[in-house]
């Protein structure tokens, strides 16, 4: 044998272990594995964000770099929904004479077709490319109904000098999930209810006080011209809107296949129109009520993009704590019922805020009565409500008038406000 080789044998036979006392348990593995899996999934994260962010760079709309030439205000919207929100800001403020952007992931989006002086719409891209957009935006302004700015995908963008939060309903902040409204400089407030929260939550947090500007609901600017452009249809009996809530606080994952029998058993026409998120979170239940009430004469599902011909047709409304009561009652202020107040406010801002929350009291200040225990009564109770029409109407008049500011008017409170934010800005 060669001394070379010797050598090699040597040095195999000090270096190389017989056994391995080595031990890697159980919960040290997975951390390990949870480890790299997070780096993978960091990495790819920053991958795609910079396409992302160079993707909203790049892209061109009629010949036009919408990253280099922005007008003062960016409206950010989610989507085609919140249009009626925007639509009222975006024509008053032509009459203003400032110009304004409006950006959508949404293909379908009716503000991509709409046509205004100074008006520039563009789609960068799906959920994720608007976002990455977004979050590199040069402008004086970004006017949006996301909340959670800085906290989930949406982040400030250092070429913007001002983030403005339009409310995109007229409720409280009782139910949006923590901190929602933490990070933006000014809201445009619907009344003073919504004031006292921004304030017990900042003096409670010690965060920056923001701009608070009276402004109102502009969406009820939106809903009210449709109401007017709709043709009144004339009905026999009596139609019942049935439109529950989605999640925890939905009367339908519980009893909504009851109380649609029941009053369609008493001979009421009844209109079932859930959330549209219901279609999403509760597609089985959605199945099964849809397969359960095809075919009866009496019942009818509604999947309009917008409920406001089955509102205008009902008599009257069952619903549960959600935004469509506020839009029955104060488009419409024809009588409610409330299937469901109960609300867990875990981890939303109603878990800080002091007792009573506005909402359910509003709910219930709006509602002619709540449907509680056996549902027998329930023809009874529709019967009684609409014996009270008339007085309804006027007290959710009174009620409306003396909460929200400018009601039907909100378009052009927003863009007075926003004309004296630029003068400010400049």
């Amino acid at each position: 044998m060669s001394r070379k080789m010797r050598i090699f044998y040597l040095a195999l036979f000090l270096f190389l272990p017989v056994s391995a006392f080595a031990y890697l348990d159980p919960g040290t593995g997975s951390l390990l594995l949870y480890a790299v899996f997070g780096l993978f999934a960091t990495a790819l994260s920053a991958i795609r964000n910079a396409w992302y962010g160079l993707r909203g760079k790049l892209v061109l709309f009629s010949d036009v770099s919408v990253s280099m030439r922005m007008p003062d205000v960016i409206f950010h919207s989610e989507g085609g929904k919140y249009w009626p929100v925007f639509k009222p800001v975006v024509q008053a403020l032509e009459m203003e004479g400032i110009a304004c952007a409006y950006v959508t992931p949404d293909a379908s989006d009716p503000g991509l077709a709409f046509k205004a002086g100074g008006f520039n719409a563009f789609r960068p891209g799906g959920e994720m490319a608007t976002i990455a957009w977004m979050n590199a935006a040069r402008a004086a302004m970004v006017v949006s109904t996301t909340p959670h700015l800085d906290i989930y995908m949406l982040k400030r963008s250092r070429g913007v000098r001002k983030y403005v939060h339009l409310f995109h309903a007229p409720t409280d902040l009782c139910f949006y999930e923590k901190y929602a409204f933490d990070w933006y400089d000014c809201l445009f407030t619907v009344g003073t209810f919504q004031e006292r929260s921004v304030r017990y939550l900042e003096t409670r947090r010690g965060t920056a006080r923001k701009e608070l500007l009276p402004t109102g609901c502009t969406y009820y600017d939106y809903m009210v011209e449709e109401f007017a452009r709709q043709e009144r249809q004339a009905t026999s009996g009596t139609t019942v809107l049935y439109a529950p809530a989605w999640g925890v606080r939905s009367s339908a994952l519980t009893r909504g296949a009851e109380i649609i029998d029941v009053l369609a058993r008493d001979g009421n026409q009844v209109i079932f129109r859930p959330h549209p998120q219901f279609y999403i979170s509760h597609k089985e239940i959605i199945g099964y009520l849809e397969k359960r009430f095809t075919g009866n004469p009496l019942v009818e599902i509604d999947r309009n993009r917008t409920g406001i011909n089955s509102m205008l047709r009902s008599d009257l409304m069952i619903t549960d704590l959600s935004g469509v009561l506020f839009d029955y009652a104060l488009l419409f202020g024809k009588p409610i019922l409330l299937a469901n107040s109960e609300a867990d406010t875990g981890g939303q801002e109603g878990e800080e805020l002091p007792r009573p929350l506005w909402d359910i009291e509003a709910s219930k200040a709006l509602s002619f009565a709540l449907i509680d225990g056996e549902l027998s009564s329930l023809p009874e109770q529709v019967e009684a409500a609409l014996a009270f029409s008339d007085k309804n109407e006027e007290r959710i008049r009174e009620f409306r008038d003396r909460t929200f500011y400018n009601f039907g008017k909100s378009g052009a409170a927003a863009a007075q406000n926003l004309a004296s934010l630029l003068r400010g800005i400049s």
